[in-house]
């Protein structure tokens, strides 16, 4: 926090006491050249290598989610052996001195540090449609970092918005800050300012007619999808409903049908179903350190030196057979899967075979596929999902749940039906009855659709859960059963934040917390 400072070495002032029409477009001109730049630089924190923490597992924003893809009930790694992530997995690595909390913190700050460097560059009333355009992204970065740091440095809204969070810093007080320091905001203050940062953005974008260059950037849909979950967490429902349906209103996604997904897929950006993402460049791989390198089963990374990614057996077992996502993982005894239906093929080897010859183990997942779909591919430069269309869908079932039950029960029985069951002559019925039951049974459809990609350990401290690894196939010394609110499920404040900024002191640390068996 002691780095953030003003950066607004911007001159826009004319020469003389009016500003004529050619120096007004020079001006306009020159901020936008300077945004483009800083608006890449706000972006670049999301996948930079090496950045926060010296070692091959911090690669930004990818490494966190399989951060918090470790931390979570659904998903099991088969072994440790080589040490990634093997203090996330045993719930080790939420200490003030950790790595891992470190990487998460300066993450998630240096973007906010970059978002407030745009703010500073240009006049926040500018009506040039491109400036709008650069501050938009700003904003929605630093509201999705915000969102992010806030559910893992204090519990959900709904259980004390009071309750300390995290330091805000914006364009506004990032000189005081950094002198002065900052201390912990409330939950409530914190979430105050993702929605005003959200709403902002949403009216830049409003009727704008710049369009993003890809889909790494934001659009209009994607704003509305960001405080759609916002909405979410603090249980504002209508608002969520609304936002989820405006965010599906106005992309151009569309869910993948049951065909589709009946094949690997998930690492293409492009790909018709996403709608915001991580787009990596091949010279910007970092061979084995990526996310397809840790979660690729088809890959040449570290599941196929042992570190598979499995999902919980008790979780497989409750999905239906009739369901296609039953697919995404190697069945056990029967050995079947998606990959049955993938064109791939290695020195003579089908898809499925060289999942036998490579030993992947049973409960092993088959939905990411290799970059270029190239089995055993070392070139792992697959785009990473931020977010995909089929959550709108989710959080809007959730939201109306909430509100009205039927209607919550027809928005999820219409979206698994039409798009992720085989068997139409026997749909998919939901049985729940209450708006609890219905939200849980939304929970596991969230557990199953957005498997692997950094949602559920969110999830479960929105939804106040706790983690019951019992009963699964989880190694003995990983099936740890935490209650919700337990304090390991939370990260504690960096000992260098607390160190470098006047604002917080030891007494302001989220107290430590132990998994237990």
């Amino acid at each position: 926090m002691m780095s953030l400072g003003s950066c607004n070495d911007l001159d826009t002032e004319p020469i003389g006491p009016t500003l004529t029409g050619d120096q007004r477009e020079d001006v306009i001109k020159d901020q936008a050249s300077k945004l483009q730049a800083t608006v890449s630089g706000v972006y670049g924190n999301f996948y930079a290598y090496r950045n926060v923490y010296d070692d091959f597992y911090d690669y930004g924003v990818p490494s966190i989610l399989i951060m918090l893809n470790q931390r979570s009930e659904g998903l099991v790694s088969a072994s440790y052996d080589y040490g990634w992530y093997a203090s996330c997995g045993q719930f080790a690595d939420n200490t003030p001195t950790s790595s891992y909390t470190r990487i998460i913190w300066g993450t998630y700050y240096n973007t906010i540090y970059s978002a407030n460097q745009v703010m500073e560059i240009v006049d926040k009333d500018a009506q040039d449609m491109t400036l709008r355009y650069y501050m938009a992204q700003a904003l929605g970065a630093r509201a999705y970092s915000y969102w992010m740091l806030a559910q893992l440095w204090q519990f959900n809204y709904a259980v004390n918005p009071d309750a300390p969070c995290v330091p805000i810093v914006t364009e506004s007080n990032s000189e005081d800050a950094a002198i002065n320091g900052v201390a912990r905001a409330s939950v409530k203050d914190v979430y105050k300012q993702i929605m005003a940062d959200l709403t902002t953005a949403i009216g830049f974008l409003n009727d704008n007619p710049v369009s993003r260059e890809d889909k790494r950037y934001m659009d209009l849909s994607v704003l509305y999808g960001l405080r759609a979950r916002a909405n979410l967490c603090m249980q504002l429902y209508e608002d969520a409903y609304d936002d989820a349906i405006k965010a599906i209103e106005l992309t151009s996604a569309n869910p993948l049908s049951a065909e589709e997904v009946s094949v690997p897929g998930f690492n293409n950006v492009k790909d018709n179903n996403w709608m915001w993402g991580i787009v990596i460049e091949e010279p910007d791989a970092h061979g084995l350190y990526t996310y397809a390198g840790f979660m690729g089963s088809f890959t040449y990374g570290y599941a196929y030196a042992g570190q598979w990614q499995l999902i919980n057996s008790r979780l497989y077992s409750a999905i239906p057979d009739k369901d296609i996502r039953k697919g995404w993982w190697i069945a056990p005894k029967t050995r079947t899967s998606i990959a049955d239906n993938y064109q791939a093929t290695i020195d003579g080897l089908s898809a499925s075979q060289y999942l036998d010859a490579v030993e992947a183990p049973d409960y092993a997942v088959v939905k990411f596929a290799p970059f270029g779909d190239v089995l055993q591919q070392s070139t792992n430069c697959s785009d990473v999902p931020l977010m995909r269309v089929e959550e709108m869908y989710l959080i809007a079932a959730e939201a109306k749940a909430m509100t009205d039950v039927s209607d919550g029960k027809t928005l999820l029985e219409q979206f698994v039906n039409t798009y992720r069951w085989t068997d139409h002559n026997s749909p998919y019925i939901c049985q729940a009855s209450s708006s609890e039951d219905l939200r849980d049974e939304i929970f596991f459809q969230r557990q199953i659709e957005l498997w692997g990609e950094g949602f559920e350990y969110m999830d479960r401290l929105r939804l106040n859960k706790g983690i019951d690894r019992r009963n699964a196939n989880f190694n003995p010394d990983w099936a740890f059963n935490i209650p919700a609110q337990s304090a390991v499920l939370l990260y504690q404040i960096p000992q260098a934040e607390i160190e470098g900024n006047p604002g917080i002191t030891s007494s302001d640390q989220n107290p430590s917390g132990s998994a237990s068996l």
